[in-house]
């Protein structure tokens, strides 16, 4: 089978409508790798042969029925892929990014990604740095800092081509030479003015343009939101230069919080308003204007935590003491805000108990009426 036809197979299977991530994959699994078949055989099965071959449901026979009549369409964008230069790199090619399956699993690794660049900067140390569309000065030259500090150091810097910190990356890295990952929120056929603008670098080497998206798929909010994740599952180290309690900059951080990944975190200046003293206080490691770690109950980190101006969520001035009071609790079983306001007795009305309880990474609801809560068991399997 040609590298064309099998393109046209893969790009048919990885954007399966309405079928999660993880489904795709595990079908992928099943196939290619548990019955050895090609995707050309696959696809000259009938519905009745798949019914006796795999575990389909009637939705997902009709899906697949369907997405067999559009194989002519999509032959001519794999076609025009390969007439532009772009590659296709399925999630069991050997160029596909390791890091990529390591950090997101099956539940949600891209079942391909399209690229255009040099592709071996997918197998290099990458780092991340990431923050607020619409992020200050001291935002700024915190990513200005770290990112000519990681290329001096050999490693590739990834990041998102939204304003602000993200394109702040990039440019500083192009700045001294460095090498970067641009992750799109769109189809990479769709990003034709950001080829032209970085044609030199991207012939020379210097970047390569990844997407996991449909390549014709034009730029949208969901989009962009569905990038971070990639853009964190790309990088061996996060840093965050500002965030805000909600978006992207926030729920990918969370995320990593959550599988125990280090995520570095801008100690913010004085009258800052931002949540990244949320983030620290939630498991990120703080670090100063350039990127060194720093010591949390250190008098100066203290001194200038305490005169941060965060958002006005009660959550934001949790007493660290009490909060490890209450994990400790929780590690011995599950317990409702009422017990755990009678056995702690923090000093917080049941709001201020409440949210802490949500949004703390480490913690889990147990369902029931009342509702319970203990620690989280971080699970992930892998991938092959």
């Amino acid at each position: 089978m040609s590298q064309f036809t099998d393109n046209t197979y893969w790009i048919a299977i990885a954007h399966l409508p309405r079928w999660g991530t993880e489904r795709i994959n595990r079908l992928i699994i099943d196939v290619v790798h548990e019955k050895q078949m090609t995707w050309d055989a696959f696809f000259t099965l009938n519905k009745d042969e798949w019914q006796k071959i795999f575990p389909f449901t009637d939705k997902e026979l009709t899906d697949l029925e369907n997405v067999k009549t559009d194989i002519p369409r999509l032959a001519f964008i794999a076609e025009q892929l390969q007439n532009e230069g772009f590659e296709v790199i399925p999630i069991n090619d050997t160029a596909y990014p390791t890091l990529l399956k390591e950090n997101l699993k099956i539940r949600s690794c891209p079942p391909v990604i399209y690229i255009k660049g040099r592709k071996s900067l997918l197998q290099e140390k990458a780092v991340a740095i990431v923050g607020s569309r619409k992020a200050g000065k001291a935002a700024l030259e915190f990513t200005d800092a770290v990112a000519k500090k990681c290329v001096a150091d050999q490693k590739v810097i990834v990041s998102g081509f939204a304003k602000g910190v993200d394109l702040q990356a990039l440019d500083s890295t192009l700045a001294v030479n460095g090498k970067s990952i641009i992750v799109l929120p769109q189809g990479i056929i769709t990003f034709q003015s950001g080829f032209k603008k970085y044609y030199q670098p991207i012939v020379s080497g210097n970047v390569l343009v990844v997407s996991t998206f449909f390549p014709k798929a034009a730029w949208e909010v969901g989009l962009a939101m569905a990038r971070n994740v990639y853009i964190y599952g790309l990088a061996e180290e996060i840093y965050v230069a500002e965030s805000d309690n909600k978006g992207g900059t926030w729920e990918g951080a969370m995320n990593g919080i959550k599988r125990q990944r280090k995520i570095y975190v801008r100690i913010p200046e004085q009258l800052e308003k931002n949540a990244n003293l949320e983030l620290i206080r939630l498991g990120a490691v703080p670090v100063d204007a350039y990127g060194a770690v720093m010591d949390i109950n250190s008098a100066t980190t203290i001194q200038a935590a305490s005169l941060v101006a965060e958002s006005t969520e009660p959550y934001h001035t949790i007493n660290r003491d009490i909060e490890k009071e209450i994990l400790g609790l929780l590690k011995t079983g599950s317990f409702t805000v009422k017990e755990i306001t009678e056995t702690v007795k923090p000093d917080w009305d049941n709001r201020k108990l409440s949210g802490f309880l949500k949004k703390n990474p480490n913690i889990k609801t147990v369902s029931g009426k009342p509702v319970r809560y203990t620690i989280q068991d971080v699970i992930v399997t892998s991938l092959f």
